[in-house]
């Protein structure tokens, strides 16, 4: 009996070592060194509600201390009505759920400030797996913020503009002389065509000063796991995972923002894919691969079947759409599987033809009527996060090009996505 009590006592003191262990092994300061550049808004905490990290803009948003908050409780760090405003996301974050909303704040001048909030839930925190009797990892939720100011001053413009349009369309019916109709019809006219290329400048603004920080966010992370990889450290599984899994985070919100400023740009050029020009597709392709997730690119098998090295399209609305077809391959079909990009042509008529295979669960009856409609997502998309634009924006880019899209069975499990781009229009 003594012995049996000793072996017990044992067992719970290393257990409570290696849960102690698996707390405290992120160290704040090694989080910094790993996260305190980030040029992006970004939290993350455990399920027990305690901050692992922050970033420095993250803490200035809310007022708070950097060196004051890490271990702290959202309950201790954040306001009360700001956590009772809220309450429903961060609830259905703890659940599993992405959730989203939008935060305004006034600056010290009395200015105001949005940003887009996103809520990314299942993130496992830093834990030593060397401890055999180690817990499994502690769940918990990544905050990233995002600027959202000029899309808000964006759309309050536009809502006076729609104003300014009422009241002229008003005036007109008022009018009854039919010469001077057609000369404010002309002058509408006019006016509505300044106002789409406002909007096109300032979605092309919006896609530099809102992408760039996020882009250098992503470059950061894969150039501290190049670092962390150089050292040959022990025990890094961790810290690499969780790199990983933050930069899937942001390819996701860097996939979700231009799709819809795609979907701005799309409605600006009238339905025209004025911009085609001769593009090199090598270079294209290339320039595809450098987009998806860099732990992802080794799952896609390029299979060239045309030596055509010039096309006509639109590159930059082509690579998105590409993008979009491969991020959906590699997210529904199984983990490790490898995804197939084909490129080849046809002669009669003459067109580019692109197909990307998968060998997913395929698309079901009753999602097939509504594959390419805005919103539309399948149900096994473990947990991706976005608007369901993604082949909203592959069809409508297709259509600009005067081309076609299909879903084709690949059998004998899958899907392929095929593209047929029309080539020599001009002519």
């Amino acid at each position: 009996m003594p012995s049996s009590t000793s072996s017990h006592k044992n067992s719970s003191a290393k257990s409570s070592l290696a849960a102690s262990q698996a707390e405290t092994w992120y160290a704040p300061g090694q989080l910094v060194r790993l996260f305190g550049q980030t040029p992006v808004n970004l939290a993350f905490w455990g399920s027990d509600q305690r901050l692992r990290m922050a970033t420095l803009d993250w803490c200035n948003w809310f007022g708070l201390d950097p060196a004051k908050v890490i271990g702290r409780t959202l309950q201790e760090l954040l306001p009360a009505d700001y956590l009772a405003a809220w309450h429903p996301q961060f609830d259905t974050a703890a659940r599993g759920e992405t959730a989203q909303y939008t935060d305004l704040q006034q600056d010290s001048l009395g200015s105001q400030r949005w940003r887009h909030v996103h809520l990314s839930p299942q993130l496992p925190h830093f834990f030593s797996p060397s401890e055999a009797d180690a817990p499994s990892p502690v769940q918990g939720v990544m905050m990233v913020m995002t600027d959202a100011t000029r899309e808000h001053l964006r759309e309050q413009m536009l809502e006076r503009q729609r104003e300014q349009i009422q009241h002229l369309q008003q005036a007109l019916q008022e009018q009854g002389d039919a010469n001077a109709e057609v000369d404010k019809l002309r002058a509408l006219l006019d006016w509505r065509t300044a106002m789409l290329t406002e909007h096109n400048e300032m979605l092309q603004l919006l896609s530099h000063e809102i992408r760039q920080p996020l882009n250098n966010a992503s470059a950061a992370m894969q150039a501290t796991m190049k670092a962390i990889d150089d050292l040959h450290l022990k025990n890094t599984d961790p810290a690499t995972k969780a790199l990983t899994r933050a930069e899937h985070v942001l390819q996701q919100v860097i996939g979700t923002l231009d799709n819809t400023l795609a979907a701005g740009t799309i409605l600006a050029v009238g339905g025209k894919a004025s911009s085609s020009s001769d593009t090199d597709l090598p270079t294209l392709i290339q320039l595809v691969m450098h987009d998806i997730a860099a732990d992802q690119r080794p799952r896609i098998s390029e299979q060239w079947d045309t030596n055509t090295r010039t096309v006509q399209l639109h590159p930059a609305l082509m690579r998105l759409t590409i993008r979009n077809l491969l991020n959906n391959a590699l997210a529904y079909a199984p983990e490790g599987t490898r995804v197939t990009l084909r490129i080849s042509e046809s002669d009669d008529p003459l067109a580019l033809i692109i197909e990307v295979a998968d060998n997913g669960p395929g698309i079901s009856e009753e999602l097939r009527p509504r594959l390419f409609d805005k919103g539309s997502r399948g149900s096994g998309n473990r947990n991706r996060a976005g608007a369901g634009l993604g082949l909203f924006i592959v069809r409508s880019v297709v259509q600009l090009h005067q081309g076609t899209v299909e879903a084709l069975p690949n059998d004998p499990q899958g899907t392929i996505m095929r593209l047929v781009i029309p080539q020599g229009l001009a002519d």
